[in-house]
């Protein structure tokens, strides 16, 4: 994966943005969700179910048959191969950028110290 350098294309305030979005567990989810639901979604995202990093599910399925009425679609094996493929492919660059984003997420460093309470 590349790294984004400090000559990076985000603005030192969208990277704040980015390190608040990496303590928000909830809108990190639900980010995920829609980025990946047009690629991946055959009954595999659950509402009350944070989107894990696990983007192995079984979606392929829904290359072959229709999930509604279980009908197999017309399509060469080439056919399959070549969207499973890509479809492999998109789910891996995204997956690249969510990592991406969690780079950005605080270091907090356990000195043994105790911090003083903000609002003293």
């Amino acid at each position: 994966m590349s790294e984004i350098t400090n000559k990076e294309i985000m603005s030192d305030n969208e990277k704040i943005e980015l390190e608040k979005l990496t303590e928000n567990p909830i809108l990190l989810s639900a980010l995920k969700k829609v980025f990946l639901f047009d690629i991946y979604n055959c009954g595999t995202l659950e509402k009350d179910k944070p989107m894990e990093n696990d983007y192995m599910r079984n979606f392929a399925l829904s290359l072959s048959f229709d999930p509604q009425t279980g009908q197999e679609y017309a399509r060469s094996n080439e056919d399959l191969g070549k969207a499973l493929r890509a479809i492999n492919e998109a789910l891996r660059i995204i997956s690249l950028s969510f990592q991406r984003i969690d780079k950005y997420k605080k270091v907090v460093v356990d000195t043994g110290v105790p911090m003083p309470a903000k609002h003293r």
